[in-house]
């Protein structure tokens, strides 16, 4: 039996129990009952009543916060009521990570997962055994590798695992997404020889100097070339892939996502809140290249609270690691015979109808735009752009749920990552409105190799938390999962204390609070999406999303931070993790 086959029969089994304990159509509220958390030691991420001891939800929201809530017979007489001892627990708002690839994320959950080999030998070897456990002429998928932090970082070639997949296709990203490898059943598929294809616009394909011959390798645009030929996922294994990342995200107390995604991932979200089996609020900005052809079908999702399309992301350019982020100048670890290379700018940054054609179609529709920048020059295009586009329209924010808000013209204009910044480009970011989406686990990570690729100098506005907070600007933290783990607590851990994966200390000028950065996850990303006015705290008429963590964050030292975990997760009051 093929392995899509077995996926299947276990898929029907998976959901069809699912079934029998499935929450009311319409997501977690509808129905229920009235609960009374007490007895807790609540951050509310209110600033003007930022601790409590107890609260109240009613129909999926908080009523009432305060102090000896347990006590109140008022509250004691509501028919139905639950009453919850938290027993001195530490409660947060639910978490909300503001930039995922949802779908993507459930589906690596169940590819192979290179992330953490340590070497080429354990590398091929993980490949080899992926080959041997799956059928004939099936793709192997998945990857997420990275070699910055092996022995010898060289680049992954065709060579490698050409001998050990002669009977699979395979196409592995890099860690980051902008680059993978493919071996050369893959790339014959694809039509990709020694004679061609050429480059595509915002995109390379690595070639061997001597022969012309293609390494594997690819970068950014290029990519496509040989995805394009990898058969798309069934709705079954869609539907999974959400399932396993609801879980996955509830886990570690999120509640709230705000998604990065092709259209069509938005159809098993839709089946899910039409089942009645969506745990999880989605907020969903559309990437796809043809931005045009989907406006109008974005509508259709503008007022929904458990499934809204926020608005269109686009890309600017690619990624430090793969050295393809955009940079004002040259690399300073380029080879010699690329000593001016700068990186690669995206198409539709360039174009005179792209970008800010975009920005203002989505803008005038009351849509958000989101768009992908690394490098410090495509940091400063983009910005160049939002403010043409908040040059027509002052007040630019929007805030298009509850129905009965007027929300002012406009979406929220956001860049996503803004890893590396020109130092004058920081005060420009924050008077302009424009909401920092920054993932802190990647400083964590970059921070192996960040200095050798851009040097110290330049080092200096780069994942600049503590700048961008100082000069009034809006942040708002993600994980940008599955480039890296959707834990939020190992984010917190790494703007607190500037420390790499390799536990040095880089850039600690730029690491932020606790407190700050608890809220980068709540009433940040909240904003960041147009939800300030009911997700993000622990508050009155806000959503009843709480997390109860297992220790108190706020009680420990910086380092111990990462080691967080979760005792449950709620939304709208209803318990989504562990499932009850």
């Amino acid at each position: 039996m093929k392995l899509r086959n077995v996926l299947v029969v276990v898929g029907l089994l998976l959901i069809q129990g699912a079934g029998c304990a499935r929450p009311n159509a319409g997501g977690p509220r509808a129905g229920a009952p009235p609960l009374l958390v007490f007895n807790a030691r609540v951050w509310t991420g209110n600033p003007s009543q930022p601790v409590a001891d107890s609260f109240f939800v009613e129909d999926g929201r908080i009523r009432e916060v305060g102090t000896g809530l347990g006590d109140d017979e008022r509250i004691a007489s509501v028919p139905g009521l639950r009453r919850m001892d938290a027993n001195g627990a530490r409660i947060l708002p639910g978490l909300i990570d503001a930039h995922v690839h949802l779908i993507g994320g459930g589906l690596q959950l169940s590819r192979i997962n290179l992330r953490d080999v340590p070497d080429r030998a354990a590398f091929v070897a993980a490949i080899a055994e992926r080959g041997r456990a799956t059928p004939k002429g099936e793709w192997i998928l998945g990857g997420r590798w990275s070699t910055e932090s092996w022995p010898d970082p060289a680049q992954p070639t065709r060579e490698w695992i050409d001998a050990v997949t002669p009977d699979h296709p395979v196409l592995l990203s890099r860690m980051d997404g902008h680059g993978a490898l493919a071996n050369s059943v893959a790339l014959k598929l694809a039509g990709i020889d020694a004679k061609g294809p050429a480059d595509p616009l915002g995109g390379e394909i690595a070639r061997d100097s001597a022969t012309g011959e293609r390494t594997g390798s690819r970068k950014d645009t290029a990519v496509d070339l040989v995805a394009a030929r990898v058969p798309p996922p069934t709705d079954l294994e869609l539907d999974l892939a959400l399932k396993a990342a609801m879980a996955e995200a509830h886990r570690y107390g999120i509640t709230s996502v705000h998604t990065m995604s092709a259209y069509a991932e938005l159809a098993p979200i839709d089946r899910a809140r039409d089942a009645g089996t969506l745990t999880l609020r989605v907020r969903f900005f559309i990437s796809e290249n043809d931005w045009r052809n989907y406006v109008d079908r974005a509508k259709a999702h503008r007022n929904d609270e458990f499934v809204r399309v926020c608005g269109f992301k686009q890309y600017a350019d690619g990624s430090l690691g793969s050295r393809t982020a955009y940079m004002a100048e040259p690399f300073s670890d380029n080879p010699q015979e690329r000593e001016d290379w700068r990186g690669l700018a995206r198409e539709i940054l360039l174009t005179e109808d792209g970008l800010l054609a975009m920005c203002k179609v989505a803008d005038s529709n009351r849509f958000g735009s989101a768009v992908h920048a690394i490098g410090d020059k495509a940091n400063q295009l983009v910005l160049n752009i939002y403010e043409v586009v908040k040059s027509k329209r002052p007040d630019w924010r929007i805030n298009s749920y509850p129905q009965e808000h007027t929300p002012p013209p406009g979406g929220v204009l956001r860049i996503e990552h803004v890893q590396h910044l020109l130092a004058e480009d920081i005060k420009r970011l924050a008077r302009l409105g424009v909401v920092a989406s920054m993932q802190p686990l990647h400083k964590a990570d970059d921070a192996r190799y960040a200095e050798a690729a851009i040097g110290a100098e330049r080092c200096k506005s780069s994942y600049a938390f503590r700048s961008l907070l100082d000069a009034g600007a809006h942040l708002a933290f993600g994980s940008d999962w599955p480039v890296v783990s959707i834990n939020p607590f190992l984010g917190i851990h790494a703007a607190i204390t500037a420390l790499s994966l390799d536990g040095e200390v880089f850039v600690p000028e730029q690491k932020i609070k606790l407190e700050e950065a608890l809220a980068a996850y709540t009433s940040g990303a909240a904003y960041a999406a147009g939800d300030e006015l009911r997700l993000g705290q622990i508050a009155p008429g806000f959503a009843a999303d709480f997390v109860i963590l297992t220790n108190d964050i706020l009680a420990m030292p910086p380092d111990a931070v990462r080691g967080v975990t979760v005792q449950s997760t709620y939304v709208d009051g209803r318990q989504v993790w562990p499932s009850p």
